[in-house]
């Protein structure tokens, strides 16, 4: 049963992704950043949550899907590449090469590290949370290892947030792949589909903890900086995702739930393309370094990628 509560988190998280990756000026935009980090766990969650207790041959169909998006966003993000090398006048056989060398491959396939598109993890971590829980529903496995959840959040805290207070470095591609972010979250997604009759009983649990965790999340953001994930952020993804499950119904017919359900995806894929197209256009016009210009961009791009999305959404139906 299509629940249009998941659809509005998921039209509002896709514009939380956009404003990671192009953020307002300031404070203002450390916060709003570090309040959009439960975006990517919200979707880890949303797919583990249609994955939860279906056959292997659904799960195989589903990771085909999710290969041939990514096949076909990696071949765009590598052609967008090798324009935007020529633009910058370091365009040659080297630089196109160090794009499959044996390092850049070896991150791909270990830490989900795409050498076209930063953006493009998301899509390789999940392939391997398909892959990996399908083995699990395949054995009847799957209740044995949602053990990984709590193990695999508090290694990410902990080498993420945690090294982060303590002044210690770790590479950001350590904590953000399928094995910390990606399979917890999806695991998690899975457990809440088999326990939805709970959830629904817990009153409003999931509001509360929303609640929660955008305060612990903004207290987090602004005493500790910038990190990968917060545990705001896991408190925030998982009381919207059981606000959702308590209440199916929020949001059905609006314009978020329509993003959601048919813009996200286009959204998270292209955004990228959009946001780098109009800051080469704003260097061209020598305006990037104006505040007006640094508030509206991360306004303009989430619009401008809503529009092509729904284009892209058009043609598919024509």
């Amino acid at each position: 049963m299509k629940n249009d509560c998941l659809n509005v988190w998921k039209g509002i998280a896709a514009f939380f992704i956009v404003w990671i990756h192009c953020r307002f000026p300031g404070k203002a935009g450390e916060l709003v950043e570090g309040l959009a980090r439960f975006a990517v766990p919200l979707f880890f969650m949303i797919s583990g949550y249609f994955s939860g207790g279906k056959e292997p041959a659904v799960l195989w169909r589903r990771f085909r899907s999710t290969l041939r998006m990514y096949l076909w966003a990696s071949a765009v993000y590598f052609l967008w590449r090798l324009v935007m090398l020529y633009r910058e006048g370091s365009l040659s056989l080297e630089a196109a090469g160090n794009m499959f060398s044996l390092k850049a491959l070896g991150e791909l396939f270990l830490w989900n590290r795409s050498p076209f598109a930063y953006h493009l993890w998301f899509l390789g971590a999940l392939l391997y949370c398909y892959l990996f829980y399908g083995l699990l529903a395949r054995f009847r496995k799957a209740e044995a290892f949602f053990v990984l959840i709590p193990l695999c959040l508090g290694a990410n805290l902990a080498l993420g947030e945690g090294f982060h207070i303590l002044d210690l470095h770790v590479p950001t591609a350590c904590v953000r792949n399928f094995w910390l972010t990606g399979l917890p979250f999806f695991l998690l997604g899975c457990w809440m589909a088999g326990k939805q009759e709970e959830i629904r009983s817990s009153g409003k649990t999931g509001w509360c903890l929303a609640a929660a965790g955008v305060c612990l999340t903004a207290a987090e953001t602004l005493l500790f900086g910038k990190a990968e994930l917060y545990l705001g952020s896991v408190l925030l993804s998982a009381g919207l995702f059981m606000a959702a499950i308590e209440n199916p119904g929020i949001g059905r017919g609006s314009l978020p739930a329509h993003i959601g359900e048919k813009d996200s995806r286009h959204i998270y894929l292209w955004h990228v393309i959009v946001y780098q197209f109009t800051s080469s256009l704003a260097d061209g016009l020598g305006i990037r370094s104006y505040k007006l210009y640094q508030w509206l961009v991360p306004l303009w791009v989430c619009l401008a990628s809503w529009m092509l999305a729904e284009i892209l959404e058009r043609r598919k139906t024509v």
